[in-house]
């Protein structure tokens, strides 16, 4: 698909875990399981790098999407993932 590491994203967006969640959730109905990987985003260290998409209209993502045929849908795709699965942040267990 052509998308750049959460290394390489303006704000450290994981791309295609949040894409993925996304279809999780959209073809699978998988929306608590989404929410629950999605918010551990930015709070999950190494198990699960990278932000959430929150920011997301704030950046500027073209530079890093050069490569994805998909590039003028990804920013609208992340927006419309955040709506649906976002909310309360979730610490890992061994936080809690």
């Amino acid at each position: 698909m052509g998308l750049p590491s959460y290394e390489q994203t303006p704000g450290n967006i994981n791309l295609p875990v949040i894409l993925w969640l996304r279809n999780l959730a959209l073809a699978y109905d998988m929306i608590e399981y989404g929410q629950a990987r999605y918010n551990l985003l930015t709070n999950g260290g190494h198990w699960f790098p990278g932000a959430k998409a929150d920011q997301v209209s704030q950046l500027n993502l073209q530079p890093c999407l050069t490569n994805s045929p998909y590039a003028e849908k990804i920013p609208d795709l992340l927006i419309e993932t955040d709506q649906l699965l976002g909310g309360a942040p979730v610490q890992r267990l061994s936080q809690s």
